[in-house]
């Protein structure tokens, strides 16, 4: 044992299994300032930093998206004309929040380089996500509970649990069990993709987006009742995603041009929509409509060439240090929104001036912004959930 060890760690925790621990400090200590930085630096350019920007992007259309449907929920949108059309058009336009986090998961776990086991991906990733589903979704279990039946009483305790492994919590909490049961079934699909030919997996992907994304769409717009089968084959469209994911991390090929192209394409696809539903399109945009998927694997596909363009973005410890927050953010915007819908009685359409909903937003992402930092600064809730 070193004298520095001796110095820096006492007796009880001199023990073999915080020997990698003792290390990383003691390597970390060593180092002269300027080394220090360099390591960042290496760090900073390691670093996909893509994946920052739509991790950030995804989850400030996450918090618009819940700012809007708050209110077309729950209020009757005949009496307000404009914000009738307005509101289901951002919708359509920030559908594709959810799938572009799920892109990112399956680009990051699937990717044929990553050695992840089922044990890693149980004690550490499955952990995280169990500990904010009950740290989290029990809570909000509670505060329903009690707004629900006028007052707190100490049956509620164990309600709020068995609420969340029953599914019951608040709405948005609904992610968490999806990627939940990704994850778990992560080692089984990196055991089928080392096996499986490309060939197949492409046959595999297309029959998903034809089965829970194109036939549903046609069926919706025929207004053709879907059965309960058509409804969970619509679910199969996560796995889509996640192995969508996949393909865009095996995908070496630099193609000149293709970030442009695909930006352009994506905003003709947001024109096109903004259009049709401004022109009364009775269908409202869902996580697997054709739509929602073109836009999502457009922008990741965007992000991803802007990457191996060799163009890291302007402020990229910003962007790292944002997207740290979003996890955060996911967990607790709602109740922002709900505060101000349900306490204060303020919401977009409360509001003054055609600038109503950018304030409202605006308000509510900074706030949900800033919880999530404070959240973060809890060493527990650092290491373990955020």
């Amino acid at each position: 044992m070193t004298g520095l060890e001796f110095l820096f760690f006492p007796a009880r925790e001199r023990r073999p299994g915080r020997i990698f621990l003792r290390k990383r400090f003691l390597e970390t200590t060593a180092l002269s300032p300027a080394a220090l930085y360099d390591r960042w630096m290496v760090a900073m350019k390691e670093r996909q930093h893509f994946l920052d920007v739509l991790r950030v992007a995804a989850a400030c259309a996450v918090v618009l998206m819940h700012t809007v449907t708050a209110v077309t929920d729950n209020m009757d949108m005949s009496l307000y004309p404009a914000a009738q059309k307005l509101f289901p058009a951002v919708r359509d336009l920030v559908s594709w929040c959810v799938p572009v986090f799920i892109l990112i998961s399956g680009y990051l776990f699937l990717r044929p380089d990553r050695n992840l086991t089922f044990g890693r991906m149980v004690t550490k990733y499955c952990r995280r996500i169990v500990l904010a589903l009950f740290l989290f979704g029990v809570p909000y279990s509670w505060v329903e509970l009690a707004v629900t039946e006028g007052g707190f009483r100490t049956g509620m305790l164990w309600q709020g649990i068995v609420n969340v492994l029953r599914r019951q919590s608040w709405a948005h909490m609904w992610y968490l069990y999806l990627i939940l049961f990704l994850y778990l079934l992560t080692p089984a699909i990196r055991w089928m993709l080392e096996r499986v030919p490309k060939t197949a997996l492409y046959a595999l992907a297309a029959a998903l987006l034809f089965g829970s994304s194109i036939l549903p769409f046609i069926c919706q717009l025929r207004g053709i009742p879907q059965t309960s089968a058509q409804t969970a084959a619509g679910e199969l469209i996560y796995l889509f995603y996640y192995l969508c994911g996949y393909f865009f991390a095996c995908s070496e090929k630099r193609r000149r041009g293709l970030r442009s192209f695909l930006i352009c394409f994506s905003a003709l696809l947001g024109v096109c929509a903004a259009i049709l539903r401004f022109q009364g399109f009775p269908v409202q945009m869902a996580y697997n409509y054709p739509f929602t998927v073109l836009l999502s694997l457009c922008l990741f596909g965007a992000g991803l060439a802007w990457e191996r363009d060799g163009r890291p973005p302007k402020h990229a410890a910003f962007w790292a240090g944002a997207g740290k927050l979003c996890f955060g953010v996911y967990l607790i915007h709602p109740v922002f929104i709900n505060l101000a819908y349900k306490y204060f009685k303020v919401s977009p359409l409360t509001l003054w001036g055609g600038a109503s909903l950018p304030l409202f937003y605006g308000a509510v992402l900074a706030v949900s912004f800033g919880g999530a930092w404070l959240l973060r600064r809890i060493p527990i809730l650092r290491r373990y959930v955020l």
